[in-house]
């Protein structure tokens, strides 16, 4: 049976297993950062020292780290919609024991617990879009989702601490919505659409294993890696440089960082669906990483004035966009397929996570201390390396599948 994907054709209800996912996605990073939200409230309330609270917003991503691979494991054998339905209940109960926590231990049980889902989106997303959709609109559809995904990091630090006046009824919001998207996934979600052949079951570790042997796979995980410590590490300390160094009001910064993030945003759609419409995934991914951190440097050496904030649009729009594009790698590779896909985007995942919890505060910021120009060097550096492993990735993109088969473009049908 072949590893890639499997011929059937495209189902219009691809489009409501994309919203189910994203909006599922959407939702843990709602709940988890109204704890950022809401920080002047919880410190206080629930006596948290810095390092207390510190790792309370970061424990999801410690939870990544050490169940992305499992996850992936047991997308691949038991299907990803009863795996991502056994999180999503976990989740809900966690949104409602957040509810009535009232110590650190509980806080931070409760967010390991409801960002569980959302672990498990992360590490099967790729692998379900893989079998839902035509390849040449895999690009799109993670786009969409990645756009969904992060929108509920926004919306959540802008609706939060206005919206709401008091922390349990933020936490028991968030815990409704949870309920009612779990409630929707478990009746509407499907494991495959209609005409689709079914996966072949195997012992677990044999997907692992597969997936394991794979360079190309652990060198996806590198360059994610890579793009999210540089990304995290320009959300965490650019408000932070912006006034130290250049004496711009923390206000004025963070709304500097807000373009940045924003720029993000919507390159990871946009640039997502060109990728694919090109057809050229390598070379693409090299020239907007280059392009971003060439924006992204100048806009930390140039006087303040209206081009800074173009060019902090500009680097986010294009740097930081290779990570969508990439987590699309491993469902491409024909050792890979849809089959071990999950496994695959289970050791991308725990990768990325290690990157993006290692990089900033381990390496970056341990080298650079107070030295904000360093750290700007070291985190343009970080960018430049997704291009050095992307550079060792084989071309993926259709232009060079069609020349290789010697065979017409796909074409798109939606």
């Amino acid at each position: 049976m072949s590893r890639n994907n499997f011929v059937h054709p495209p189902s219009p209800y691809r489009w409501v297993i994309l919203l189910l996912v994203g909006f599922s996605s959407m939702v843990g990073g709602f709940s988890q950062y109204q704890m950022s939200a809401l920080a002047f409230k919880i410190i206080p309330q629930f006596e948290l020292t810095s390092v207390q609270f510190s790792s309370l917003v970061t424990a999801p991503m410690l939870l990544a780290v050490f169940a992305s691979l499992p996850a992936g494991a047991l997308g691949d054998r038991f299907g990803v919609k009863k795996v991502i339905s056994v999180g999503a209940v976990i989740s809900v109960i966690g949104n409602f024991y957040r509810v009535m926590a009232d110590s650190y231990w509980e806080l931070f049980i409760s967010m390991i617990l409801l960002t569980l889902c959302m672990t498990l989106i992360n590490a099967n997303f790729a692998k379900y879009f893989g079998i839902w959709f035509p390849k040449k609109q895999l690009g799109l559809a993670v786009g969409i989702y990645y756009l969904l995904c992060m929108s509920g990091a926004t919306i959540s630090l802008a609706v939060t601490a206005a919206f709401f006046e008091s922390i349990y009824g933020a936490f028991l919001t968030a815990a409704f919505i949870m309920l009612g998207l779990t409630i929707l996934w478990i009746v509407f979600a499907k494991n495959k659409p209609p005409g689709a052949e079914d996966l072949p079951v195997m012992p677990v570790m044999k997907y692992v294993r597969v997936a394991a042997k794979s360079r190309n796979v652990w060198l996806t995980g590198l360059a994610t890696a890579f793009a999210m410590g540089a990304m995290v590490t320009m959300m965490t300390y650019l408000p932070t440089a912006l006034t130290m160094v250049k004496g711009i009001a923390p206000s004025t910064a963070g709304l500097m960082t807000s373009v940045f993030t924003f720029g993000t945003l919507i390159g990871s759609l946009v640039l997502t669906v060109l990728c694919d419409k090109l057809g050229l995934m390598k070379a693409f991914v090299i020239f907007i990483t280059l392009a971003g951190t060439a924006a992204l440097y100048l806009s930390w050496i140039i006087p303040e004035g209206a081009l800074v904030w173009i060019l902090l649009a500009i680097a986010g729009f294009l740097a930081g966009s290779p990570l969508p594009i990439l987590f699309t790698i491993p469902i491409r590779l024909k050792e890979i397929g849809p089959v071990y896909a999950g496994s695959a985007g289970g050791i991308v995942s725990t990768i990325q996570m290690l990157g993006g919890f290692v990089l900033p505060t381990f390496v970056i910021g341990k080298i650079a201390g107070e030295n904000y120009d360093l750290l700007f060097i070291l985190g343009c550096l970080a960018f430049v390396f997704i291009v050095i492993f992307t550079l060792l990735l084989p071309e993926l993109g259709w232009r060079k599948q069609a020349k290789v088969q010697g065979a017409s473009p796909p074409t798109q049908s939606y």
